[in-house]
């Protein structure tokens, strides 16, 4: 009962025996008093001081003798004593919460520096950041995230495990050249463990996230994350987003499951894309830029698939790639 006053059980012990004896409440009687309670003077003498700030224990008007208060009165005096710190603390709090939601408006005036009704053009990297950071979806994120450096990435800095704990969907692809980067497949790994969804595309087109069906980020410029980034609320804009994430998805692999199947004797989703590619009549340059690998890699996938067929040529590859239902 106010503890948080300072108000101990120890406190009203003394308090209730100087009611019930208020001849020990004599300073002549003080060895007497703490006898009683089994405190040392020195002690009791602090117990006192304590009650005497409190209020329980006052200087009677007449002859100077220290009395305890009547309970009514003292508990009474107390309560509205915190109950006025509680309301200093109530109007403060308000205060408080004023300052703090003219802060956050100010924030998002500066963050959004040009508005339209659907559109927040967010110029530099910070900004965009920031304005990530305030994104709170409750549903789904689907992201296309770009080529990047696995050796930065650190499971504790994870900023999707909050949402991926709580049940969000967050269906991720990465291009088919992060995939292959020393330490990318742990981090993939990590992610799925957590309940994420990962795809992996032969070649993605620009970074690009996705919040609740709602909102699509992309950046302002494809090929340089640092000139900031481009909010679109519009609801013809995030629905075209969603189509190429689909459409991306589809041509996509699911990485781990997709090394079973090369064991078993498929192909990969960049094979495929190849091969696709290759029967719609692109050359090897062509198919390069495409899926953003080099020359070499690309006669090495067709060496590969032309020795897997029993081809000698690039036409030949196709028609026997098609026989084999690998191409429509």
């Amino acid at each position: 009962m106010f503890d948080s006053a300072g108000l101990t059980e120890y406190l009203l012990a003394v308090y209730r025996l100087l009611l019930q004896r208020p001849d020990l409440g004599h300073a002549v009687r003080l060895n007497e008093l703490a006898a009683e309670l089994g405190r040392g003077e020195e002690e009791l003498s602090h117990d006192l001081q304590k009650l005497r700030d409190l209020g329980f224990v006052v200087p009677s008007w007449t002859d100077g003798v220290e009395y305890p208060l009547d309970p009514a009165v003292a508990f009474g005096r107390l309560a509205a004593s915190r109950q006025q710190e509680i309301d200093a603390l109530s109007t403060q709090l308000r205060i408080d919460r004023l300052a703090a939601d003219r802060f956050t408006a100010d924030l998002a005036n500066f963050l959004v520096q040009r508005t339209t009704r659907d559109v927040e053009i967010l110029e530099g990297r910070e900004l965009a950041n920031q304005r990530m950071q305030r994104f709170r979806p409750e549903k789904s994120m689907w992201g296309i995230l770009q080529d990047s450096n696995p050796a930065d990435w650190k499971p504790e800095k994870f900023s999707d495990r909050p949402h991926l704990e709580r049940g969000l969907e967050m269906r991720y692809i990465y291009p088919e050249s992060y995939w292959k980067r020393p330490g990318a497949r742990e981090i993939l790994q990590y992610i799925v463990d957590l309940g994420g969804k990962i795809r992996i595309a032969p070649s993605v087109p620009f970074r690009l996230i996705i919040f609740d069906d709602a909102s699509a980020v992309m950046g302002i410029d494809p090929d340089d994350n640092a000139v900031g980034a481009v909010v679109h609320h519009s609801r013809a804009v995030v629905q075209m987003a969603m189509e190429l994430h689909l459409s991306y998805w589809d041509r996509g692999f699911e990485p781990f499951a997709e090394e079973q199947r090369a064991r078993d004797g498929g192909i990969s989703a960049q094979e495929a894309e190849f091969l696709r590619l290759l029967v719609h009549g692109a050359t090897d340059e062509q198919a390069a830029r495409k899926l953003g690998v080099s020359m070499r890699t690309v006669r090495r996938i067709a060496a590969k698939l032309s020795g897997q067929v029993g081809a000698s040529g690039r036409f030949e590859l196709g028609v026997r790639a098609a026989q084999r239902g690998w191409v429509d």
